[in-house]
């Protein structure tokens, strides 16, 4: 591989790195999730509660775990409230989920110049799909979860190895206890389903052993000799369960909701309607693989590109050098990318963020299949890095059209309100208006109350008081209950009154 392509690998994956990074707080808080989540983070720093979670003023959040809020409650606590600090966090935890790739290459067979490729390739794939890229600068769970589950494939490799005869890889001692520390970082972040997808790629591995020369028994045998489950179990044990436990004490009945809640019935019941914090995402059981090859654009359409050209070159005897990974190793990859995506093929509650556990194992395939391509034709890396440029191009239009996404915010309606004034919403209360009010919006849902704040006097204390209601809400009132009031600002369908 030459020297220059080597280069261009690595411009290519800072760049991608570098870009996602200025991006992060130029366009507002997206959709539904990113806003409640940025919003719980916030709360953690405001209420100085770093146990419980909080969703509202006296309503707990059992849906998640906190790692992902202490996360972001950091970085805003570092660089203020805003959504640069709240994305910096799951940034932060992509990085160090791809910086986990480099270590890969310690149980991997061949020469330096393929383990000196191989991560950074891997990197480059996992960063510039469609899921990985839009992952790294958003404000959720699953990018927390997914680097547990990462330390724990990686982990379990480097300590188990490809052979019993394989030498030992540097550091094997440490890296059988981080097994359990990655167990931990799940746990933490999302929850039971983390160890889950990691136990079910790990038994898919252990079964493909019956297929191949080492034998089902002598790969179960060294999965358990080679990491200290029962010690390893209590460290785990150690570092997970005394926040579980406190958070029960605190708010009763979260164990139950969340537990057989969120890691029971979400997935089995169809349109599961106990969700405390908003509604089940029904899909068509199987949709988790329409999801994996949207996710995983634009590799899901190169890589069948790629498996053609090593059709073609193979019938016509240009391919003459070996893959550069063992059976066993793929194996364990292709088990690793399977294991989230059969664990929720069943289940029809489900999002696309559900595939990112399994995507620094499809980088490493398709890093594996392009490294073995380029041994013959060189110019296959150009039509890699091609592919690996489309991210960042989309991330340019979309900052050359930041409209798009303002308009689903309520950013753009509240910096017309002032900060410390009332701030009504009557009849709806966007998740975003919690945030970008730092918590002062107020809700009037009951008809009793939107009318007594139409019919108020307005102005209190020299301080405006601040209406929003949805455009639709604001047109069927009638005239004489709009009386003294005025249009402040129109923004996303919303409208803004003030009385003088």
């Amino acid at each position: 591989m030459s020297s220059r392509i080597f280069r261009w690998l690595w411009v290519g994956l800072l760049a991608l790195l570098l870009v996602r990074l200025i991006t992060l707080g130029l366009y507002p808080l997206m959709g539904t999730t990113e806003p409640r989540y940025a919003e719980i983070a916030r709360k953690v720093l405001s209420t100085g509660d770093w146990v419980t979670p909080w969703y509202d003023h006296g309503v707990p959040f059992w849906g998640k775990p906190p790692l992902s809020f202490w996360g972001s409650a950091v970085t805003m606590a570092l660089f203020g409230i805003n959504e640069f600090a709240a994305r910096l966090g799951p940034y932060l935890a992509t990085v160090a989920c791809v910086a986990l790739l480099w270590a890969w290459p310690l149980a991997q067979p061949g020469g330096s110049d393929i383990k000196c490729v191989l991560a950074p390739a891997a990197a480059l794939v996992a960063l510039s799909s469609l899921a990985g890229y839009i992952s790294a600068g958003a404000v959720m769970t699953d990018m927390f979860m997914t680097l547990g589950t990462t330390l724990c494939m990686v982990a379990f490799w480097i300590s188990v190895g490809d052979s019993p005869n394989a030498p030992a890889a540097p550091g094997v001692a440490r890296w059988r206890w981080l097994f359990f520390v990655g167990i931990a970082i799940g746990l933490l972040a999302k929850g039971p389903v983390a160890t889950v997808l990691t136990g079910i790629a790990l038994a898919l591995w252990l079964l493909a052993g019956a297929f191949s020369a080492e034998g089902l028994r002598a790969r179960c045998l060294r999965g358990w000799r080679n990491l200290p489950w029962v010690r390893g179990s209590l460290l785990a044990a150690v570092l997970t369960l005394p926040w579980y436990l406190l958070a029960e004490q605190r708010t009763p009945g979260f164990l139950n909701y969340f537990i057989v809640g969120e890691h029971i019935q979400r997935f089995l019941v169809s349109g599961w309607t106990g969700d405390l914090y908003g509604q089940g995402h029904a899909e068509p059981r199987g949709t988790i693989f329409w999801f994996a090859f949207l996710g995983w654009l634009p590799w899901s359409v190169v890589v069948p590109l790629m498996l053609a050209l090593a059709w073609w070159w193979r019938s016509t005897g240009v391919l003459r050098r070996s893959p550069v990974a063992s059976n066993g190793e793929l194996q364990y990859l292709l088990a690793w990318v399977l294991a989230s995506l059969l664990f929720f093929a069943i289940s029809r509650n489900i999002l696309p963020s559900y595939i990112l556990p399994g995507l620094p194992a499809v980088g490493l395939l398709v890093a594996m299949l392009g490294i073995w391509l380029a041994s013959e034709r060189p110019a296959v890396w150009w039509l890699w890095l091609a592919s690996a440029a489309i991210p960042a191009a989309v991330c340019a239009l979309l900052v050359v059209n930041p409209g798009f996404m303002d308009d689903r915010s309520q950013r753009g309606l509240l910096k017309q309100w002032t900060l410390g004034t009332p701030l009504i919403y009557l009849e709806g209360r966007p998740l975003s208006a919690d945030f970008y009010s730092r918590g002062q919006a107020v809700l009037a849902d009951k008809p009793a109350d939107v009318e007594r704040w139409l019919a108020g006097p307005g102005a209190k204390d020299g301080q405006p008081i601040s209406l929003v209601m949805e455009r639709f809400v604001y047109e069927r009132q009638p005239p004489e209950r709009l009386r003294g009031w005025r249009i402040a600002a129109e923004h996303g369908g919303f409208v803004l009154l003030r009385k003088p």
